[in-house]
């Protein structure tokens, strides 16, 4: 019932009766005298008399007591503190909803009560009103959520003002309708959301909720996801930088729970951190905006998409590193708008993968996570800059040809590297030209060679025991062992960070010299790269006296010494430095002249810096000469914070400086430039690109380690988890998305377990005979050392018959042959050959009742085969393989190609057992890459197998498609694959990966051992 202040309300009954004012207050007081003291009753009548609203008042509580007296009675106790708070009008308005909720519900009604004077005391004068009037509408449907929603009414007007009341309010009753528990929890946190959420979205914020809702097991409603929802949202959506931005969050969020709740909860997880990452707001609606015209197509693919864009951005901007705070606006967005070329570069990106997703969704949830090779292309084409991997073989031949040893190129990332490796930044995007990034990327490539050349790091630390010496008596820190490396020297000194800065510039400067004066051409490169960045260098005044001695005899290193302006207060020192220090930049000084010269100025500046230095004068105009002065006061010893050096020169290592094992001869002899070229190459680090393992499902830790891999060495080592243990990443053929997975699979490589010889024994027991003639067979086929070529055009000794024809035709007067020499050619055979073995569960099953296991027979096989190759001189290796899912494919070294065939190898056969399963590509891509390393005429890869590849997912047409892929890559290789197997019908798929006449396959499988050497002959001869 609705009640008003007017007579209207009064009924007709009551008006008919001439009711005076004084009779209806004592009615009115006796009514509610039942629940209160007299003079309390008194009291209130009266005060709602005052009003002229003693009358509706009467009628409602009336009619409230005739439906419940119990909830009457809760309201007469709770009216005295009711009417103090509100207005007359709005007190009937609070009887009218009790009314209301008695109706429904009497429980409801009596907390309404109970709870009224502690909620309208939390109300403004002008809340109230509005808030009881919403609660009368909502009652009408539901009791219970008329009640919340006045609870929370002095919350949501706080937050949003009492215009958006009525609208949240109503929404609220809606979704009610649609869900009680959801439309009760929405009221609740109408107060938290309405402060991050403009009202107009609240009914996208509910509708979020709705399809959050999944049945359970039980086929009733699950509500975790919407109410955490619910609880969540406000921190949530209120760590965005502008409403526009939380709308589209919403509107993704809805669009991917239509699709898949889970899904979308991982969105609303993840989406604070990697939104945090796009700093700016016109990126961040761009990025959602694209992300929901792709989860309307597919889920997966926009997950993968959100997840990967802020890197994608990364790569695309030029100006990658962070703003500036001036160039920040509120909120930490930056006020400029991405640039057209930026967002040209992420919208072809973008472009891509739709086009993709058109045909293939799986290949397009690849596209987006980056895990194959056209995505990193399209990454490749996105990024500003020069990507390393694309310039790594001709900077790798560049280095080569320079320093004449076998470099490895890698990406610069912390990690300590061996002495031939050289490690550049992953991207090189200092200039707006590709021309000038390449730039860089060849002088800082040829100064990181120049340190190989020169002998940077082939000092031998015994020359420099005298200054250890002096170090140590002239400061104290004299240690008990001499230092094991050129860092520990510099441990010697009381600021060990400022001579290694002057170690740094002053070797640089040694380097260029040389450079310059032994390849003419990279002096103009050179030279210009020093000025531009000699010239981005602006001196600050946090700088303290050493750290600015140190900076200026760093321009004066890279540039014209009389070009670097000096301030007067420090030219006496910087002068007496340069001198000491200059002597060693050209190419005649050694990297021990450096270090020696390095210690005088070390001593020079700490003996010149030890006391007060002379502060710039009162009012010095920066026109004059002392531009760079160190304020007054400012610390002269101290602390020393180490000074960034230049870009082209790369950072150095002192540690890498170490005394070798073999001592002083060991380092190789001097070179004509005064450094030290070795006289034996540095072994070549094949094994350099580190990359970490991505997890099932999960994209990669980043595309900064997805396009850093150079190419020639994707498939490089990770470093291992144990000691003995090499683990490798390898590509994976998808036939589905047509395209190859990028570094999806791990494989470990280890030595296989030793048993015992006895196993050797039993063979060569049982096969005796067969053994004997193996080897004498093998033996004979083997071809001669050398042999005698006759009619060549030099040689070891004179051809007799030739010579003679020749000389017969010179007195005919014909022309004469000259080859009339023989001469003695090498005739081996070149053949490298590496056996798999397929170590499966199967291998585990027994051939025939009582008979012997399949693996046993392999093994015998083996032996037999071993002993022919040992008799025929060819170079092999025998690898066992099995694992379980790409992230553990494991090779088991049974002999490999460098060992000799012996007791070690006899006790590993002996103890291969059947594992577990068996992913066919990963293991031929490793031996791939081990048939690579050898120097052969003719490779051959044999597998021995018990049947079709298998691996959790790697099954049927995924895994013949891929087992296919990687023997075509063998063939690329320009190594021979074939396959034996024991699977009588195997005959299908084998012809669809190795070709009519690639494979054979055995029907006895106990005729496997005495076959082998044979099927091994055929193939090589």
């Amino acid at each position: 019932m609705n009640a008003n202040v007017d007579d209207a309300i009064i009924p007709p009954v009551l008006r008919g009766l001439h009711v005076s004012a004084d009779s209806l207050v004592n009615k009115l007081t006796a009514f509610v005298a039942d629940d209160l003291e007299r003079t309390a009753a008194a009291k209130l009548a009266g005060r709602l008399a005052e009003g002229g609203h003693a009358a509706a008042a009467f009628e409602l509580l009336t009619e409230l007591r005739e439906g419940s007296r119990k909830v009457a009675s809760a309201a007469v106790e709770a009216l005295p503190e009711v009417v103090a708070l509100l207005p007359g009008e709005t007190v009937v308005t609070w009887i009218d909803l009790a009314v209301s909720l008695n109706e429904q519900s009497g429980a409801a009604s009596i907390k309404f009560c109970k709870e009224s004077a502690g909620l309208l005391q939390a109300m403004d004068s002008g809340v109230a009103g509005p808030a009881l009037a919403m609660a009368l509408e909502l009652a009408e449907q539901d009791a219970n959520v008329a009640l919340e929603g006045f609870r929370q009414a002095a919350g949501v007007v706080a937050a949003a003002g009492v215009e958006a009341l009525l609208l949240w309010g109503q929404i609220g009753a809606d979704l009610a309708k649609l869900d009680y528990v959801l439309g009760i929890e929405y009221l609740r946190r109408g107060p938290e959301i309405l402060k991050v959420l403009a009202s107009e979205d609240l009914k996208a914020w509910a509708s979020v909720s709705v399809t959050l809702v999944t049945p359970n097991s039980l086929g009733k409603p699950d509500y975790m996801a919407a109410l955490a929802f619910f609880r969540t949202s406000p921190v949530l959506l209120g760590d965005l930088a502008t409403p526009a931005v939380r709308r589209r969050v919403l509107a993704l969020s809805g669009v991917l729970a239509d699709h898949s709740t889970e899904q979308a909860v991982e969105f609303l997880g993840e989406a604070p951190g990697w939104l945090c990452l796009i700093r700016d707001p016109q990126w961040q609606e761009r990025v959602l905006q694209y992300g929901t015209l792709i989860a309307e197509r597919d889920a997966a693919a926009a997950l993968a998409y959100l997840r990967r864009a802020p890197e994608v951005i990364g790569l695309a901007d030029q100006d990658a590193p962070a703003p500036s705070p001036a160039m920040v606006g509120a909120g930490g967005a930056p006020l400029a708008g991405p640039s057209p070329a930026m967002m040209d570069r992420f919208d072809k990106w973008y472009r891509g993968g739709m086009e993709v997703l058109a045909y293939n969704p799986d290949a397009a949830r690849a596209y987006f996570a980056v895990e194959t090779r056209k995505a990193l292309e399209a990454i490749e084409e996105a990024a500003s800059g020069v990507a390393l991997r694309s310039v790594a073989r001709v900077l790798k031949l560049f280095a080569e040809g320079l320093s004449g040893h076998p470099v490895t190129i890698r990406p610069l990332d912390g990690s300590k590297g061996d002495e031939s490796t050289i490690a550049l930044p992953a991207r090189m995007r200092r200039y707006p030209s590709k021309e000038d990034n390449l730039r860089m990327y060849k002088v800082l490539t040829a100064h990181e060679a120049g340190h190989l050349e020169y002998g940077t790091y082939d000092l031998p630390l015994t020359r420099l025991a005298d200054l250890a010496a002096q170090a140590g008596l002239r400061y104290g820190r004299a240690s008990a062992s001499p230092p094991t490396s050129l860092e520990e020297f510099f441990q010697l000194y009381p600021h060990p960070l400022l001579i290694r800065d002057l170690w740094m510039m002053a070797e640089d400067a040694r380097i260029e010299a040389c450079l310059k004066a032994e390849y003419p051409g990279l002096r103009r490169d050179m030279e210009a790269v020093a000025r531009e960045e000699v010239a981005r260098r602006s001196l600050t005044h946090g700088m303290s006296v050493r750290e600015l001695i140190v900076e200026l005899l760093l321009e004066m290193s890279a540039t014209d010494p009389d070009e670097v302006r000096v301030p007067d207060a420090l030219a006496d020192v910087v002068e007496r430095a340069w001198a000491l220090l200059r002597v060693v930049a050209i190419p005649q000084a050694t990297a021990e002249d450096v270090v020696r010269a390095v210690h005088r100025a070390y001593v020079l500046i700490e003996e010149l810096t030890a006391k007060e230095l002379p502060t710039p004068p009162e009012g010095a105009s920066e026109g004059s000469n002392q531009p760079l002065q160190p304020r007054a006061g400012e610390e002269q010893g101290g602390a020393y914070r180490p000074v960034e050096t230049f870009a082209h020169r790369g950072v150095m290592d002192a540690t890498r400086v170490r005394e070798p094992e073999g001592g002083v001869g060991s380092h190789g002899e001097p070179s004509l430039s005064g450094g030290s070229r070795s006289r034996q190459a540095p072994r070549v680090r094949r094994d350099a690109a580190s990359v970490p393992t991505p997890v099932e499902g999960l994209p990669s830790a980043s595309l900064a380690d997805d396009t850093r891999v150079i190419p020639e060495e994707e498939t490089g080592a990770v470093s291992p988890a144990l000691p003995g243990v090499r683990t490798f990443l390898y590509d994976e053929w998808d036939g589905q998305i047509q395209d190859y997975r990028t570094r999806w699979c791990r494989v470990v490589e280890q030595t296989a377990p030793e048993g015992t010889e006895e196993f050797i024994g039993l063979v060569r027991s049982r096969y005796g005979g067969v053994v004997s003639l193996i080897r004498r067979y093998f033996e004979g086929i083997r071809p001669p050392g050398l042999r005698r070529m006759r009619r060549q055009a030099d040689g070891e000794e004179v051809d007799i018959e030739a010579a003679v024809e020749a000389l017969v035709e010179r007195k005919a007067h014909v022309s004469a042959s000259e080859f009339v020499y023989i001469r003695r050619d090498r005739r081996d055979r070149d053949v490298a050959a590496a056996f798999l073995v397929d170590l499966s569960g199967s291998t585990g099953q027994q051939i025939g009742p009582g008979g012997a296991r399949i693996i046993d027979v392999e093994k015998e096989g083996l032996v037999l085969l071993c002993e022919a190759l040992e008799a025929i001189g060819d170079q092999y290796a025998v690898y066992g393989y099995s694992g379980q899912s790409r992230h553990d494919v494991q090779i088991l070294v049974l002999k490999d190609f460098d060992e000799r065939y012996g007791p070690s190898v006899w006790r590993r056969i002996d103890a291969v057992r059947p594992l577990v399963q068996n992913r066919d590509g990963a293991a031929i891509r490793h031996a791939l890459r081990r048939l690579s390393e050898r120097a052969a005429k003719v490779k051959l890869l044999v597998m021995l197998s018990d049947g079709r590849p298998l691996d959790d997912a790697y099954q049927e047409e995924y895994a013949l498609e891929d087992t296919k892929a990687a023997l075509r890559e063998a063939k690329a290789l320009g190594v021979h694959p074939f396959c034996i197997t024991v699977d009588r019908e195997a005959r299908g798929y084998l012809e669809r990966m190795y070709g009519d006449v690639c494979y054979l396959i055995i029907d006895r499988v106990e005729s496997l051992p005495e076959r082998l050497p044979r099927i091994y002959k055929a193939l090589t001869t």
